[in-house]
């Protein structure tokens, strides 16, 4: 956990996000529960790479991953056929936000992880989704394939 604590308030993960907040308006929380870093340990721990290995590729390759972080954020991924048809939600029985909370200053480990994967083993990407149990880890897998494709095209 110290190691992901290091790697969040390293020179590099610093740069990231101040690249990200002059591209998105939002709110960062640097105040980062430690069940947060645990959860971001497990994660490095399912894709079954290092902190090293997220730092190396931040130095090399930091435009293309604020290019990433950005279109990923800018993505849609709403999912239109989570409800059988004639069973959709009405306008009442969907969820509103009420109030919408900063970001913790950790919330881009998990783009990093997913950038890594995407660039180095897209083989394992399907693999690590289903191990954290993301819902619809094909289609998730599709859709992240699809932002790689437009950020290694420009």
């Amino acid at each position: 956990m110290d190691e992901i604590n290091r790697f969040i308030n390293g020179k590099s993960y610093e740069l990231l996000l101040r690249n990200i907040l002059q591209k998105r308006n939002i709110e960062i929380e640097s105040n980062i529960p430690f069940v947060l870093l645990d959860y971001d340990k497990e994660q490095l721990k399912a894709a079954q790479i290092e902190v090293e290995n997220l730092e190396t590729l931040l130095i090399s390759n930091m435009t293309e991953i604020v290019s990433f972080v950005e279109r990923k954020m800018s993505y849609d991924f709403e999912d239109e056929e989570e409800y059988p048809k004639g069973e959709e939600l009405s306008d009442d029985e969907k969820p509103k936000c009420i109030t919408e909370l900063p970001y913790y200053k950790n919330f881009l480990v998990a783009f990093l992880i997913e950038y890594y994967l995407l660039k180095e083993h897209p083989t394992t990407l399907c693999g690590y989704l289903k191990r954290i149990h993301i819902a619809n880890a094909t289609k998730y897998e599709r859709e992240l394939k699809a932002i790689w494709q437009d950020v290694i095209k420009t």
